[in-house]
Formats: C-alpha cells, sequence, structure tokens
C-alpha cells in the first residue's frame, strides 16, 4: 500500500526523533487509509461498518463544531493515523467508553517493540498570537508531567487499564496487568517518574484553509532548545500542519 505519511522521522540521537506531519488534501490513497483505520482507531476490532463509523464521529464533531474539543478530536485523530501507519498498537479507543466524547486521561497509549508510549496532543490555529510547534511540545510535555504525579486530579493509568481491558482493543494480558498495578500504586500516592516513560508529545496547527510548508531547519532548532533539561525515557516528537479542520470533515461525509 502506498505510504501516507511520507517524511521520514529525523532522528534526534539515542533513537528519539521528531516526526514532521504535512497534511494539505486527503486524495483517495489518504482516504481509503482512513476507511481502513477509522473502524480500529474509535472502536477497535469491530464489524461495524464504515459508514455508520463516519458518520458517528462527524455527528460528534458537529455536536462540538467551534469549540477547542472539535480542534482537538481533529487532531488526535490524524495523529492516531500516523501512529497506526507506523507500526504501534493502539491500546485505547478514540470514543471514551461511558459517553459519545473522546477519551480521557492521557490521548493514547501505545505499545511497540515491548515498549509502551504515552501520548498528549495539543492542537491550536495559525491565527492564535505567539503559537508555534515549540510552545505546543511545551504544553504537551508539561501535561503530561502533571498527568503521570496527579497534579490534575484523576489517574489517567486507570482510564488507561479500563480501555485496555475493553475486549475489541485486545491488548495482551501482561500490559493489562502493567496497567493495573499502576493505576493501583498511583491511587496509592506511588507515581510514575517522568524520566522511566516513553513520551509521545504531538503537537498540531492549523492552517485555516492557507497552506504552507513546515519549516524543518527552524522546528529542529526550536525543539532541540525547548528539549534542553527535559526528562524522559524515549520521546518521539510529532509536529503536524493541518490545512484546515474540514478535510476530515469534508471526507467523513462522502
Amino acid at each position: 500500500m502506498t505510504k501516507i505519511f511520507k517524511i521520514p522521522p529525523i532522528s534526534l540521537g539515542n533513537n528519539n526523533f521528531i516526526h514532521i506531519i504535512e497534511i494539505e488534501t486527503i486524495d483517495q490513497d489518504f482516504g481509503n487509509f482512513i476507511n481502513e483505520k477509522i473502524g480500529l482507531i474509535t472502536e477497535g476490532s469491530t464489524d461495524t461498518e464504515i459508514p455508520k463509523i463516519k458518520t458517528r464521529l462527524y455527528e460528534f464533531l458537529q455536536r462540538k463544531k467551534g469549540t477547542t474539543i472539535e480542534m482537538g478530536a481533529v487532531a488526535e485523530f490524524m495523529v492516531h493515523l500516523y501512529m497506526n501507519e507506523n507500526g504501534f498498537k493502539q491500546e485505547f479507543v478514540f470514543f471514551n467508553l461511558e459517553e459519545r466524547s473522546i477519551k480521557k486521561g492521557f490521548d493514547g497509549y501505545y505499545t511497540i517493540n515491548n515498549e509502551e508510549w504515552i501520548l498528549e496532543s495539543k492542537s491550536g490555529s495559525i491565527s492564535t498570537s505567539g503559537i508555534s510547534h515549540k510552545s505546543k511540545f511545551l504544553e504537551a510535555y508539561s501535561d503530561l508531567e502533571k498527568k503521570v504525579k496527579d497534579s490534575e486530579g484523576n489517574n489517567p493509568w486507570r482510564n488507561a487499564y479500563n480501555h485496555a481491558c475493553h475486549r475489541p482493543v485486545e491488548s495482551a494480558e501482561d500490559i493489562i496487568k502493567n496497567l493495573k498495578t499502576l493505576a493501583e500504586d498511583f491511587d496509592s500516592g506511588v507515581y510514575k517518574k517522568i524520566e522511566n516513560l516513553n513520551l509521545l508529545p504531538a503537537t498540531t496547527i492549523f492552517l485555516e484553509g492557507n497552506w504552507n510548508y513546515i519549516d524543518q531547519i527552524t522546528l529542529i532548532t526550536d525543539i532541540k532548545t525547548a528539549l534542553t533539561k527535559k526528562k524522559f525515557k524515549g520521546i518521539n516528537i510529532l509536529c503536524i500542519h493541518n490545512k484546515s479542520l474540514e478535510l476530515l470533515e469534508n471526507f467523513l461525509t462522502t
């Protein structure tokens, strides 16, 4: 199958990477890929017909029209597509298990090569004063720090455990057991240190229909500066330009 996201990851050393992702259009190959993965992303292993899943996601986005939830959901969905194409196993479903909303806790929990990764996605509009991938990266990293040490008043590992236990997710038993231990430790005030975790901070800037490419040299310099003194076991930083919210929403109605 044709590779959808074509820019290769850029090494930061020590097996850490920046991923530059540019979404200018949804062509036929990209659309086919969305149709192939939308069930897995939103529901896990499912036999729900693709048009019904697309309608469900479209209607959710329309209910949130004009809010940061709409923007965040579109950004996260595209991140999940990218992660799926790059071999990461999704240990959760996009929608919250209890209601018609997107999931809470970490924005994603993935595994690959016996390593577990936690995602925090931050997005905004190009029209926002001072917006940059660097500023969104710092937001994402800060939120991950807060979530893993109970600064937000909820247990993100419990949410990840609940998703992994959901049968259509098809998580391995050792992953479920590990998440259960992490959730119980968290409830007991024993918090995982950020330097022992693999992090997936993702930044998306929506261009409001006016396309421009990411300045890779500036981005790499900015991210390397932002990484100074940041702690992590491993890190994959995703930086995304998305032409508009409407790209995905229009596709979902086809």
